[in-house]
């Protein structure tokens, strides 16, 4: 079972992967040794990955787009979508659909990329979407459980 501290750990990983733990036990107040222990029980637990988050506008991709899709064949449109290169994020939200985003160089590139939808797909709905500007990324930061 998690304790508080195991939060208060998991919150200081959550603002800034990269402490060390000495220095998250500098933070927290929590001995070194105990921090090391409980970073080994959320790590089997609780941690899926550490990530580098990059800032794809400075990578030359400067066009984001988030799409809503219904397709018939479910599984081979997920399969599809999972393995192009241009898309970040990949969700199923219901039995028919998905919600994705991806990164674009260009406007030919993103017009590329909804033929190939079109053509690879067929889908039933295709829902597009801009994004102007990313207000909040990755950033929940758990709090204890009630009662704990």
């Amino acid at each position: 079972m998690l304790t508080p501290k195991h939060y208060d750990l998991l919150r200081e990983l959550r603002d800034d992967a990269r402490l060390s733990l000495a220095e998250v036990s500098r933070r927290t107040g929590i001995a070194s040794s105990t921090i090391f222990d409980y970073y080994q029980q959320l790590a089997k637990h609780a941690i899926l990955r550490h990530v580098t988050i990059p800032d794809f506008a400075s990578l030359g991709y400067p066009l984001h787009k988030k799409f809503l899709l219904q397709a018939k064949d479910r599984k081979a449109s997920l399969a599809w979508l999972k393995a192009h290169s241009l898309i970040n994020n990949l969700y199923r939200v219901d039995a028919w659909s998905a919600f994705f985003d991806a990164h674009f160089q260009n406007v030919n590139e993103f017009e590329i990329f909804k033929e190939e939808i079109q053509r690879s797909l067929k889908p039933q709905t295709l829902e597009e979407f801009d994004v102007l500007e990313e207000l909040k990324h990755e950033s929940f930061i758990p709090t204890s459980p009630r009662g704990a």
